[in-house]
Order: structure tokens, then sequence, then C-alpha cells
């Protein structure tokens, strides 16, 4: 067994061959004016950077897509084409989804993974950066190329065969699932790079990582549905290399991929609210051993949960009747362990620091529970499910999921993440709370009120209703409104931030991933683990000093000068002392 200061003497070795590396993607950088940055970069913060900038302007592309639906249907029950004509619609509402999901959540998982990995490992270093920046604007073109597919597009917010789309939204889906293996390599490869052999990967980190192997494996098979479908007679190419695609076959195709992808943003998530949860607690996670545990429980049910989509299909029984409610319901467990984690570690919330960031954190918390309590009783249950499915009560669980959970826990990251992120404090902290409340009332509005119409039998997927709905649809109107001043206020505070915002200290580690690496040490020593398994400390003050013998300082202990860099933190705690303070 390796003694406290060789372990020690490792890990400085460790972060001055990094140190040098990175001093070398610096001085490339350097070498590049704005424009080549922004095509190709290699620094870890300017690739977040510039996936956190494509998520905002697809937000609000995607935004403005819903705002125009739920303009036509507040304003019209019957179908009158008043904001929209219906066939533009239905065209809007596919528009909207892929425009939310793959250019808005996506776009912020990938810059999650891209900034978070390198800082909490010390490595700084991106690896196989032309991948990284290839799939991102392969992703960003194959967008644009499925919203172009005009007209035809009106019926594929349901992805159904034999349903048709235009060719370009085919291509489209398949360049974009081509960009996201290719990003997800990349974040892979980085996650190794920073592995030094024999220690554990940091908890937060290895959540990344098992959601990008997830869903690099989940595309394989809608990959393959989409290819079926561009090259049948279905494609609009004239290409007949296959027939018409099986719809079973097909759709069990479909949703193999596409349940994983909605717990795509939610693991890397909660592998964001991991890392940031101790800053505000002023502790470790309450147990971080039973909390790494769940990193394979949720990859195998996040992987199979998908089946519930297929429950009334002509498919075997162990996979229609019984695996379906079995994985559905199962895998509400980890999360109902996740959060009570969450909440023990938090203690008592009058005790904490708020802010916006982890305002929205504590909040998504909240509605997951709060959308799981919703969905766990109806849709893994093959009696019910074909009943709600096609009702507001299905939409509203995945406004819940997506918009509140998802898109709002992710915000809080941004918010907590982003002075080290921008090098800027953020402008306005009272613009950041109106985001936040103008979020969660516009959100909430919308959830409630889809989800209470669904019960009552409001009915998705159609332009014209009964009158009695119609009071449901003006609230959505409200609601979706509500939410879209919120973002414009967010992205008012973003560029405030970015032109005015005070400049932060710069070190060359986060002092956020030096506080929450140094808590995570300090609570899995406590419970056991060897000091050789211990994620790499890094330096106290965040400032990693290459000496002349090859060696690094690991900076100023806590107590002298890295103390001044730790209030801009929620707070510091006895157990980041214990292990920052050794050097």
């Amino acid at each position: 067994m390796a003694s406290k200061e060789e372990v020690r003497r490792q890990d400085r070795e460790k972060l001055s061959e990094w140190s040098r590396q990175y001093q070398e993607v610096q001085e490339r950088e350097a070498k590049r004016n704005l424009f080549m940055k922004v095509l190709y970069s290699e620094d870890y913060k300017i690739i977040a950077i510039k996936l956190v900038f494509a998520a905002v302007m697809f937000l609000f592309i995607g935004g403005a897509f819903a705002l125009f639906l739920r303009g036509q249907a507040g304003l019209s029950s019957t179908g009158t084409p008043v904001v929209l004509d219906p066939a533009y619609y239905f065209q809007a509402m596919t528009n909207h989804v892929m425009d939310m999901i793959f250019g808005a959540a996506f776009n912020t998982v990938f810059g999650v993974a891209f900034y978070m990995i390198p800082a909490m490992n010390g490595s700084r270093l991106v690896k196989w950066p032309k991948v990284a920046n290839t799939g991102f604007w392969l992703s960003i073109l194959a967008l644009f190329i499925m919203n172009l597919g005009g007209i035809k597009n009106q019926y594929l917010f349901t992805f159904l065969n034999p349903l048709q789309a235009s060719p370009t939204w085919y291509i489209g889906y398949g360049l974009m699932v081509v960009g996201e293996w290719l990003e997800m390599a990349s974040v892979l490869g980085t996650s190794f790079l920073g592995r030094v052999p024999g220690r554990l990967v940091p908890t937060a980190i290895g959540f990344i990582v098992m959601d990008m192997i997830m869903m690099a494996l989940a595309n394989i098979s809608v990959f393959i549905a989409d290819m079926w479908s561009l090259f049948s007679p279905i494609g609009g190419l004239n290409i007949y290399l296959f027939g018409i695609p099986n719809a079973e076959v097909w759709k069990g195709l479909f949703w193999f991929a596409d349940h994983p992808l909605v717990y795509f943003a939610p693991y890397t998530l909660t592998g964001a609210t991991i890392a940031i949860t101790p800053l505000y607690a002023r502790r470790p996670m309450y147990s971080v051993r039973f909390t790494r545990w769940l990193i394979p429980v949720l990859f195998v049910l996040g992987s199979s949960v998908y089946v519930h989509h297929i429950v009334d299909d002509p498919w075997p029984l162990i996979l229609r009747d019984i695996f379906a409610q079995t994985s559905t319901a199962l895998i509400a467990v980890p999360f109902a362990a996740l959060w009570l984690l969450f909440f023990i570690t938090l203690g008592d919330p009058r005790k904490l620091k708020w802010d916006p960031g982890f305002a929205f954190i504590y909040a998504a918390a909240v509605w997951n529970i709060i959308g799981g309590i919703q969905a766990e009783p109806t849709n893994p249950t093959p009696a019910l499910d074909p009943t709600i499915h096609n009702t507001g009560w299905i939409f509203g669980h995945f406004h819940i999921m997506l918009a509140i959970y998802s898109v709002g826990g992710l915000l809080g990251a941004l918010y907590v993440v982003g002075p080290d992120l921008f090098g800027k404090q953020w402008y306005s902290v009272k613009l950041g709370w109106l985001h936040f409340w103008g979020w969660q009332a516009g959100m909430g509005l919308f959830a409630i009120a889809s989800s209470e119409g669904g019960f009552f039998g409001l009915i998705r997927r159609e332009v014209a209703w009964a009158g009695f709905y119609e009071v449901y649809y003006q609230l959505l109107l409200i609601g979706g409104w509500l939410a879209g001043f919120a973002t414009i206020i967010f992205a008012y505070n973003l560029i405030l931030t970015l032109l005015y915002g005070e400049k932060t200290p710069k070190t060359d580690v986060p002092m956020w991933a030096v506080q929450t690496i140094a808590l995570e040490r300090y609570g899995m020593r406590r419970e056991g683990y060897k000091e050789e398994e211990l994620p790499v400390m890094l330096p106290a003050d965040g400032m990693i000093r290459v000496e002349e013998n090859g060696g690094i300082s690991n900076g100023t202990p806590i107590g002298t000068r890295a103390a001044s860099d730790l209030n801009s933190l929620p707070s510091s705690s006895p157990g980041v002392k214990a292990d920052m303070g050794k050097s």
C-alpha cells in the first residue's frame, strides 16, 4: 500500500504532466483569431461555451415554434387559422420537439460534459478535439436540415412509419446521430485521458460517462431505423434498397433509442448535481459509496424502460406485459434514492445559502419527484397507458421532466459554474431570480394545465377540440409566454454578463472543482476507501505551479490567500480544509 506522501507525489507529477500539455494547447489557441476559435478550438472552456451558445440559440428557435403552437391553440379551438394553418401547426410541433431536445438539451449536456470532466479531473485537456468540433458542427448542420423539411414534417413528431417525411428529415436525423457519436467519443476519450490507473474517477464524471455510453449504444438502433426509412420507398430519394419497414420492428428499433434519449439530460444533470450539492451543503454527499452504486443501476433501467412504449403491440409477453411494467416502475427506485441522498446531504433548507443557480437545481429535484409520482401509476400499466398516452397527461409529464427538471436543472448548473466558464460574475442576481420564478411559474402552469386537461380527456396531436378544453389551452398559452419572457430575461442577463460582468479571479483549476473534489475525497476517506483509490487531489488555491525539478507545488494552503478565492463559492467546510490544507 502506498503512503499518503507517495500518492500525493504521484498526483503532483500527473498534474504537472497535464499542465505542460495544456500550456501547449494554450499556445496554439493564442495563434487563432476569434473566428477560427469559433470554427475550431482545443480549449475545453471554449468548446463548452460554443455548445452553451448553440443550446441557447435552439432554446429560442424551439421556443418560437412553441409559442406559435400555443398562440394557435389558445386562440382557436376549431382549427380556424389564427396564427398558423393546421399543416404548419403540426410542422411547428415537429420542429419544436427536435430543436428543444437535440438543440437545447443535448448541446447543454455536451457543454456540461466537455467543461466539467477536464475541470474535475484536473487535466483541462480534451481528447480528440478535431472529433469534438466536427461532431458539434455536423449536429448543428443536421438540425437545420431537419428543420428545413417543410410541410411534410407535419406528422413526423410521432416519427411512426409508414408516415412519410421529407428526405431532408431522414438525412438530417442520420447526420445528427453521426455528429452525436463523434461528440460522445471525444467525451469518453476525455474522461480516460484524465484518469489515473488504479484511481477512482469523481462520482460526477462516472454519471456523465455512463450517460454517454448509454446514448451511444441506443443511437445504433435509431440510426438503423432512420436509414431503413431513407432507403425504402417512403424515403423520398427513389433509392429502393429496402422494402417498406415492418412497422412493429421499426417501432421497437426507434424506442430502444428514444427512451434512453429521455434520460440523456437527466443523467448528466445528476452528475452536475452531485458535484454542486456538496458546495451548498458544506459536506460530502451523505454516502459516496451508495451514490456510486446508482450509476450501474440507472444504466440498466434507463436502457430498458423504453419497452413501455410497445406495451399494446404484438411483442413477446415477457417484454410487453411483464418487463414493460417492471422496468418502468423500478426506475423510480434509484431516483427516489438519489433525491433522498440529496435532501439528507443538504439538511435544513433554511440554513442554505440560496442563489438562482441552486434554486433551479433544488426545484428540479422537487419537480422530478412530482413528475415521477404523476407517471408511475399510469405509464407502466397496460390497462391505463393506451387510454392516457395520447392525452395532455403525457405531454404534461414530459414537460415536467424535460423543461422544468432537465432544462431547469442544467440552467442551474450553468448559473453555478458560469463565473468560471465565462470569466465573469453574473451581471445581475435579480435578473437571475426573475428568470427562475418566471420559468417555474410558466412551465409549472403549463404542466399542471396540460396534466389536468389530459385527466379529463384533452387529446394531443390535434388542432381542433371540444370547447370544454378551450380554457386549458388558454392556460397553456399563458404559461408558454411566461416561460418565454423568462428565457428572454436569461439571455439579456447572459449578454450583460459577457459585456459588463465583473471579472472573476483566474485560477488554473476552477475553485468549485477544487472544493467539490476535496469534499468527495474527505467523504470517501471517511467511508473506508483507500488513499490510493481516491480521485486526484487538486491544488488548494487552484494554481498549478510547475517547479524547476519537473514537479509542482500544490499551492497555498487554506487559511492564507486561497481563503479569499473560496469566498466566491457558497462556503467552505472543515472537510474541505482537512483535504485541501495539506500540500
